[in-house]
């Protein structure tokens, strides 16, 4: 598991892999234990990971360290396992008693560093990297310490890591795009290092068309767009692709020049059939007042992946445009009853309906919603903090007050104080906000970080100091919680 790897693709996995994986489940199935060799193990496990099978995913692994308690490899799964089931504390203890109990290797070391890393666990990976480089450098190690530099702001001693990276694997070139991960599409802290280390490795390998993508990208998410369409141009005159025409269509965009956008689009489209440079081009033509042309481009996207939400909300983006708000509902039906219904789909469509009168349809999906949840107190947990974030509380007390102010259920009665409070405040009611905060700390302490700080804001401390005169003990377990 390489820090720089994209994982698997299904082409990845030859007929022969995939039959021993499929293998494997049908022995499950009919209750027979069969034996395979470390190698086959790992294949039989890369699989079933990949393609999200728990229940035989849990069963190899619990064989796998069975017949090879010696092996670290099924040991580094089982962490894998843990944090992939989102058993993160459980993960970082196993992962403690995996470094005592087997020799020191630097492909255990490099292995859990990366874990820790990338999910934030309470290790330190700094030595685990260490230890790994003073048993056997690695590319990987070395990109894990550049990071690590990076989240430093350290962009020099970052840039010397990850040459040393490059010495011993130059694949690290072409799996850039994790910088951009770490931001998810917006600035971060380490931002600005991250976007002086791609321009300083630009000019180290200029002819190396990931660099100038990635550069484009952090460019395009600072909202720098010339720059970044002048990253895109680059990247493009090295190796043209339908990816990078979408990407300068989209500056074009930014930056207003509709008439570029089409241009660009329709090479996008002409060399690939992804929905999002049709779509592009709907909004470039709505843009220029070409509502006709621009449904039907948008249409086209939206039949051929009626899941695409970036179809769905420039359709209704266009249509109240036009004026034709009354065939905005149908859309939104068809949408949202489509068979794969997801967290993010219902989002975009409760967005897009937050901006219209539409608040008994607006609350009929918050409440349909829980369909999507395995347990009322993760529903629950979702509708507080979605509501919050878009400042539509209202919504989310109604639901509660009506399907679950008198739950039962032990975790959700935990919880539930913290939820009121929140939305409460977001309100305005600051007295009853205070009142059910003070209920829930009183029922459950831990929860003031899982339900209250860990999405509240700065203004919360600044407008309300009676709030954080409640909450400010707690502080010291999230020690950036000013900047969430």
């Amino acid at each position: 598991m390489n820090l720089y790897n994209n994982g698997f693709q299904e082409d990845e996995f030859t007929e022969e892999e995939i039959s021993l994986a499929n293998g494997f489940c049908d022995a499950c199935d009919r209750g027979v234990i069969r034996s395979y060799d470390e190698d086959q193990y790992d294949v039989i496990i890369s699989h079933l990971m990949f393609s999200q099978k728990a229940d035989y995913l849990k069963k190899a692994i619990e064989q796998a360290r069975k017949e090879f308690p010696e092996d670290p490899d099924f040991a580094v799964w089982q962490a894998r396992y843990l944090i992939w089931n989102n058993q993160l504390d459980e993960a970082q203890q196993f992962m403690q008693k995996t470094l005592r109990r087997f020799a020191p290797s630097a492909f255990l070391y490099e292995e859990i560093a990366y874990m820790a890393y990338t999910f934030k666990l309470n290790l330190n990976v700094r030595e685990l990297i260490s230890k790994a480089i003073a048993i056997e450098p690695s590319a990987n190690a070395y990109f894990i310490l550049s990071n690590l530099y990076l989240d430093k702001n350290n962009v020099d001693k970052a840039f010397d890591c990850f040459m040393e990276a490059y010495r011993h694997d130059s694949g690290v070139l072409y799996n850039l795009d994790t910088l951009i991960q770490n931001h998810s599409f917006q600035r971060t802290e380490r931002f600005d290092a991250d976007l002086a280390f791609t321009e300083r490795l630009s000019h180290e390998f200029p002819l190396n068309k990931q660099i100038w993508m990635v550069t484009g990208t952090l460019y395009a998410i600072n909202n720098q767009h010339a720059e970044a369409l002048q990253a895109f141009e680059f990247a493009n005159a090295i190796e043209p692709e339908a990816l990078i025409y979408y990407a300068i269509a989209q500056e074009h965009c930014h930056l207003g020049d509709y008439k570029s956008t089409l241009k660009f689009c329709q090479i996008a489209c002409e060399m690939s059939d992804e929905c999002s440079a049709n779509v592009l081009m709907g909004k470039a033509l709505r843009h220029l007042g070409h509502y006709e042309d621009s449904l039907l481009h948008i249409l086209k996207a939206d039949e051929r992946d009626i899941d695409f939400p970036f179809a769905f909300s420039e359709l209704v983006n266009t249509l109240r445009a036009m004026g034709r708000m009354e065939e905005i509902p149908e859309y939104i039906d068809r949408f949202y009853m489509a068979e794969n219904l997801t967290i993010e789909k219902l989002e975009w469509v409760l967005d897009c309906l937050s901006t219209t009168d539409s608040d008994v349809a607006y609350e009929r999906l918050l409440h349909d919603a829980r369909n999507l949840f395995s347990s009322d107190e993760n529903y629950c947990a979702w509708l507080t903090e979605f509501c919050y974030l878009v400042n539509t509380p209202k919504n989310a007390i109604n639901i509660l007050d009506n399907e679950y102010a008198d739950s039962e259920e032990p975790y959700l009665f935990e919880h539930l104080g913290y939820f009121y409070a929140l939305l409460l405040l977001t309100e305005g009611d600051v007295s009853k906000s205070i009142h059910h905060l003070q209920n829930a700390l009183a029922i459950y302490e831990e929860g003031v970080v899982e339900d209250f700080l860990d999405i509240d804001t700065n203004k919360l401390y600044e407008q309300y100091p009676d709030v954080y005169y409640l909450v400010s003990p707690y502080l010291d377990q999230i020690s950036d919680i000013r900047n969430n």
